[in-house]
């Protein structure tokens, strides 16, 4: 955007290292020193596509967000978790928890103490040995050398706990049914992401437009999602709405989307 290249020679030196070295500290120094001009540069760009309150909207959240995480309700952002039935979803809560907690004590990723997809099937088929725990993917001899014992405790915590079922506001499981209409939506949002010149990730994603489509097949009120949001709606989740209620049609002409 200002047509300056910075030098990266200095990336894999030793930043450990007291003092640091000449080259070191014109680097750092080049990270920073040209960040005001270039905030310039996309306010300028931002409002002569009239977008910058699009982007306060979007730095609302980064501002708003937040570190600290509830390991109670770990459980929730798990792949997949609403298809576990609500004793598996028990055992997840209690393990979920527990590698949130052993990931802060230890200061380390999430995904080095267990894994995402590991620990969903340890919630599937609650091992009770560690035995039946190496016969799981992603529990290898490291996992059960240093976390066995612990793992099968926050599994048989996870028998002890009640069945968690999920709240009215979270059944938006999809039926075999909603594929054809997912996909419909999904190409009204890639050609409004295309005509805005924005990625399509930013506006929506599977997660966001299951619920959607759910919810409106089932008569239920709007889900609690980013493309029904602020500049999202304006630019297509309104629209998206209309087409799911029956109100717009959505046609190809000339090899383009077109809503009717």
């Amino acid at each position: 955007m200002l047509k300056i290249r910075l030098e990266k020679s200095a990336s894999f030196t030793r930043w450990d290292a007291r003092p640091l070295t000449p080259e070191q500290l014109r680097y750092a120094r080049e990270d920073v020193e040209h960040l005001l001009p270039l905030a310039g540069e996309l306010r300028r760009r931002l409002n002569e596509r009239e977008r910058l309150e699009w982007a306060r909207e979007e730095f609302l959240g980064i501002t708003e967000a937040t570190d600290e995480r509830d390991p109670d309700e770990a459980w929730r952002r798990l792949p997949r978790v609403s298809g576990l039935d609500p004793r598996a979803r028990a055992l997840a809560r209690e393990l979920a928890a527990w590698r949130e907690r052993t990931a802060a004590a230890e200061d380390r990723p999430l995904g080095s103490v267990l894994r995402d997809p590991t620990l969903v099937e340890l919630a599937k088929r609650a091992p009770k040995s560690p035995k039946e725990l190496g016969q799981i993917r992603g529990a290898g001899p490291d996992v059960i050398r240093r976390r066995a014992r612990d793992i099968l405790a926050a599994v048989e915590r996870g028998r002890d706990a009640p069945p968690v079922r999920l709240d009215e506001g979270d059944r938006y499981a999809t039926d075999a049914v909603d594929g054809p209409t997912i996909a419909l939506a999904e190409a009204l949002v890639r050609a409004r992401a295309n005509e805005a010149g924005l990625a399509y990730e930013l506006i929506a994603a599977r997660a966001d437009l299951a619920p959607v489509v759910v919810a409106a097949r089932r008569s239920r009120p709007e889900p609690d999602v980013r493309t029904l949001r602020g500049w999202r709606r304006g630019l297509v989740g309104a629209e998206l709405l209309e087409l799911l209620a029956g109100h717009r049609r959505l046609g190809v002409v000339n090899g383009r989307v077109e809503v009717g």
